[in-house]
C-alpha cells in the first residue's frame, strides 16, 4: 500500500457516519482472535517484567522467509492445524497469531512467553495492531527477621498490572517504520516505575527480518532467564527484604541498561544475519534520577531451537549534573561494568531447562573525589530453572538464583559481604492461550554482614505464596 493510498483509506474511514462506525466496531469485537502478550519482565511484546517485571498461540507459525520450505529450529512445529486468520476491519486490528514471534518452547512456559530478541510485532502491512496482557496477584509473605529486637512480619496484599499496546505500523514491501505504546494501569507495584503510565514507548524503522533502528523506551535482549517464578514487580522478585534490611543484593543480569528507563532514552540496532542468530547494539543517553548517563550493551543470541545460547555486556557512567567550581568539589559519578550470559535446552514438548551467570562491579565517587568505599562493589550472580509438561497446558517450574555481594569498605581486615539466596516452586494452567492461571511457592535467604555499620551478622528467611490470574489478549 502507498502512502497516498494509505492517506485515502484513512479519510474515507473518518467520513462514516456514527452508526456505521459502531457496526464495524461491533464486528470487530467479535471477531474471533487468538491472543498472546507478554510477561512484564520478557521483552515487551510476548506479554514478560521488568522489567520484569519488573510483561499468542504457538500453534501459529510466523511466515518463513522466500525459498523456505519448512519451518527453522527457532520455530515451534505446529501442534495443531493453524485457523485461518481473520482479515482486518478498516484501519485497526487485534494482532494476528503471525504477528507474535515462534520459538521452540514449551506451550506457555516461561521462554513461549519470552521473544528471545525477535522482531516484534511482525506485521508486513499497513495496518495499527492492538494486543496487552492484564494480570491480578494475591501475595501471602511470611518473613523471619533476623535482628531479634524486630518484629517478624506476616502480610497479605493483592498487586495487578494491565497494559493496552497499541502498534500504528506502514509497510511497503519488505521496508517499514512502526510505533509501539504500552498503556500501564498498575494496582500496588512494590517497585513503581517513574512513568507508571508507560511501558513502550518507540519508533523502529528497518526491513522485516533483516535489520532495524529502534530509539525510545524499551527493553534491550533478555539474556539471563528466570524461568517461572520471581516476576517483575513482585515481592517475591525482591526477596527476604525487611526494615532492617530492605535492599538485600539483587541478581545481576547484565540489567544495568536492560530494563526500560525511566527518563533515558534507548537507541539499539538490531541485525538478524540468519535465522540462528540476533544481535543487538544498545546504547543509552539521558537523565537517570539525580545523574546523566551514557551506556552501551551489546548483546547477542544464538538459537538453534533445542540450544539457546545468549550473553550480553555494558558499560554505563552516571555523573552529577551539577559541575563544582573550581576549588568547591569534585564531581559526584558512577561506573558501572558487567556481563551475563546463559544457555537453555528444550525438549519439546516434555522439558525445558536454564543455566546463567552474571558478573559486575560498581565504582563510585563522592563531592570530595574519594571513592564512595559502600557504593563500590562486586556482585557474582548464578542460577537456574527447570519447567516441564506433564501434560498438555499443564506445567511445573522450579528454580533458585544465588547472589553474592562484596564491597570495597574495609574494616578489621574484612570487607562487606552480602548475599541472597532465591528459590520457588510453580504450578500453571493455561486455558485457550488466553487465561493463565499460576500459583508460586518461594524461599529467600537474605545474609548482612556490613563493615560501615555496627550491627553484627544477621539473616532474613522468607517463606512466599503467590496466586497469578492473567489474561492475554
Amino acid at each position: 500500500m502507498t502512502l497516498r493510498s494509505f492517506s485515502g483509506s484513512f479519510h474515507a474511514l473518518c467520513r462514516l457516519r456514527w452508526a456505521g462506525a459502531a457496526a464495524v466496531a461491533l464486528v470487530f469485537a467479535a471477531a474471533p482472535r487468538p491472543a498472546r502478550a507478554a510477561s512484564d519482565d520478557a521483552k515487551p511484546g510476548v506479554a514478560p517484567d521488568d522489567d520484569a517485571d519488573e510483561d499468542a498461540p504457538k500453534s501459529h507459525e510466523r511466515p518463513n522467509p522466500a525459498g523456505q520450505s519448512e519451518p527453522p529450529p527457532t520455530q515451534a512445529p505446529s501442534a495443531t492445524t493453524a485457523e485461518p486468520e481473520p482479515a482486518a476491519i478498516g484501519l485497526v486490528e487485534r494482532l494476528p497469531p503471525s504477528a507474535y514471534p515462534q520459538v521452540r518452547a514449551l506451550h506457555g512456559g516461561s521462554l513461549w512467553l519470552s521473544s528471545l530478541g525477535l522482531q516484534w510485532p511482525y506485521l508486513p502491512r499497513t495496518t495499527i495492531g492492538v494486543s496487552g496482557y492484564a494480570w491480578l496477584d494475591t501475595n501471602y509473605r511470611s518473613l523471619t527477621d533476623g535482628i531479634e529486637s524486630n518484629p517478624n512480619r506476616r502480610d497479605i496484599t493483592a498487586q495487578g498490572r494491565a497494559v493496552l499496546r497499541v502498534t500504528p505500523t506502514y509497510s511497503k514491501g519488505d521496508w517499514f517504520a512502526q510505533v509501539q505504546a504500552e498503556l500501564v494501569a498498575n494496582k500496588t507495584q512494590t517497585t513503581p516505575s517513574a512513568n507508571p503510565d508507560v511501558d513502550d514507548l518507540w519508533i523502529r524503522l528497518g526491513k522485516w527480518q533483516s535489520y532495524d533502528l529502534t530509539v525510545g523506551r524499551f527493553e534491550g535482549f533478555e539474556v539471563y532467564h528466570l524461568g517461572m517464578g520471581l516476576d517483575i514487580n513482585t515481592d517475591e522478585r525482591k526477596g527476604a527484604f525487611s526494615p532492617s534490611y530492605n535492599n538485600p543484593p539483587a541478581l545481576y543480569n547484565a540489567g544495568f541498561l536492560y530494563y526500560r528507563p525511566d527518563e533515558a532514552s534507548n537507541f539499539a540496532v538490531h541485525a538478524y544475519p540468519t535465522d540462528y542468530l540476533r544481535f543487538e547494539l544498545l546504547g543509552q543517553v539521558g537523565n537517570s534520577g539525580p545523574f546523566n548517563s551514557v551506556g552501551v550493551r551489546p548483546a547477542a543470541i544464538v538459537d538453534f531451537g533445542w540450544l539457546k545460547l545468549r550473553a550480553a555486556g555494558e558499560y554505563l557512567l552516571q555523573k552529577d549534573p551539577n559541575i563544582p567550581k573550581v576549588g568547591t568539589g569534585f564531581l559526584t559519578k558512577n561506573e558501572k561494568r558487567g556481563g551475563a550470559g546463559s544457555a537453555q535446552f528444550v525438549i519439546d514438548p516434555y522439558v525445558e531447562f536454564g543455566a546463567n551467570v552474571g558478573y559486575a562491579l560498581v565504582d563510585s565517587w563522592g563531592p570530595t573525589g574519594d571513592q564512595v568505599l559502600g557504593s563500590s562493589n562486586t556482585t557474582l550472580s548464578y542460577g537456574g530453572f527447570l519447567n516441564a509438561q506433564p501434560v498438555p497446558d499443564f506445567l511445573v517450574g522450579f528454580g533458585a538464583n544465588y547472589v553474592h555481594l562484596t564491597d570495597q569498605h574495609i574494616q578489621n581486615g574484612r570487607f562487606g559481604e552480602f548475599s541472597h539466596l532465591q528459590t520457588f516452586g510453580a504450578l500453571q494452567y493455561f486455558w485457550e492461550n488466553t487465561v493463565l492461571v499460576k500459583l508460586v511457592v518461594g524461599y529467600a535467604k537474605a545474609d548482612s554482614d556490613a563493615t560501615y555499620v555496627m550491627t553484627l551478622p544477621f539473616s532474613n528467611k522468607l517463606v512466599s505464596a503467590r496466586l497469578r490470574l492473567q489474561v492475554l489478549f
